[in-house]
């Protein structure tokens, strides 16, 4: 699960902050709940709920794969992502991630496109890069770039500060090329659960959001158990 969430946090997929548990097990399991899938600052359920899980193989040498899936409220009301990838240490201090990660909406696989990701981080800091040559339904290239911040504030609760710029080779959002997300999470783990508390938001008016609202600011919760 370490792996995935390094992962996660460089493709914006972490819809919520919640802590990871240490597993002796190089197999890894796990399932949340969440009141919205925000990725990337934008609602993927129109601000409803989705349930999400994965599966996760992480080995001693820092060679990982996985999958995780997410309901959503196009392209046949799911998404299922494949990740893999190699993580480890420069330093004492430093530590990288790097890998690709595919994403699949089943029935329509035209919207399918693939990403490659690199993560440094040095303690509670990270800053990864994103890269596709032909993003989601065929835009073309796309970078993304984060920079994130967690804090450990004690008795199992956590503080994360994220900021994220996408960026595309022609204008996706009306009249946008690119576009800034943001968000503020709180994390805290309880009897074997790890709840979530975010607030997110975007520079994206709803006229460049394709009439919708779903580039408004939202707070969402999540409860997630991993095995």
């Amino acid at each position: 699960m370490k792996k995935l969430t390094q992962a996660l946090l460089a493709t914006g997929l972490i819809s919520a902050a919640f802590s990871v548990q240490a597993q002796e097990s190089p197999i890894s399991a796990n399932v949340a709940l969440t009141s919205d899938y925000i990725y990337r600052g934008v609602s993927q359920t129109s601000g409803g709920s989705a349930i999400q899980g994965g599966f996760d193989y992480a080995s001693e040498s820092g060679f990982y794969v996985g999958t995780w899936a997410s309901s959503i409220t196009f392209d046949d009301s799911i998404e299922i992502d494949y990740y893999g990838g190699f993580s480890g240490s420069l330093t004492e201090e430093v530590g990288y991630d790097i890998g690709f990660l595919y994403y699949d909406y089943p029935g329509m696989s035209s919207d399918d496109f693939l990403e490659f990701y690199g993560v440094l981080s040095y303690g509670g800091l990270s800053g990864s890069i994103n890269y596709s040559d032909d993003f989601y339904a065929g835009v073309g290239k796309a970078w993304f770039y984060t920079l994130d911040y967690g804090f450990d504030l004690g008795n199992d609760f956590s503080l994360g500060l994220h900021y994220g710029l996408q960026t595309y080779d022609q204008d996706v959002w009306g009249t946008e090329d690119s576009y800034s997300e943001y968000n503020i999470s709180l994390g805290k783990s309880y009897a074997g659960l790890d709840f979530g508390l975010m607030f997110t938001d975007t520079d994206l008016s709803d006229a460049n959001c394709g009439g919708s609202s779903d580039c408004d600011s939202t707070v969402v919760f999540s409860v997630a158990k991993s095995f």
